[in-house]
Parts: C-alpha cells; structure tokens; sequence
C-alpha cells in the first residue's frame, strides 16, 4: 500500500545580510559598467555614421547620398 510521498523536512536556510549587500552592491556595479559601456559604443557608431566633409563624402557615407551621383560625370 502507499503510505504517502516521503520528503525529507528540510531546515530554513539561514540568510547573510552581508553577502546579499555584497550581492546587490556587485549587481548594481555591473548595470552600471553597462550603460557606461553602451554609451561608448553610441557615441562611437554616431562619430563614425557622421562621415567626412570633403568632395566625395557624399558618395561614400553610410547614409547614402547616392543622389548625387551622376554616372555620366566623370
């Protein structure tokens, strides 16, 4: 016959204020690195999106500026 499941009674896990301090503080550290990070690498992509200013800048940025270009005029 079944007598029923038979789990053992476990004891609450005693909680460390100090280690969830460190825990939090670490987390918060690394959120923090992120955004310095992606703010970085924005302000690198736009830097390099905004192109030059010389004769051909037009043609070659990344922004297109194909319009410009006249096949017929060499």
């Amino acid at each position: 016959m079944c007598a029923g499941p038979f789990k053992p009674k476990s004891q609450p896990v005693a909680r460390n204020e100090a280690a969830e301090a460190q825990q939090a503080e670490a987390k918060a550290a690394a959120t923090e690195k992120a955004k310095t990070q992606k703010s970085q690498r924005l302000d690198e992509s736009v830097s390099r999106m905004r192109g030059g200013t010389g004769r051909r800048s037009l043609i070659q940025s990344s922004r297109g500026g194909m319009g410009f270009y006249n096949e017929y005029m060499k």
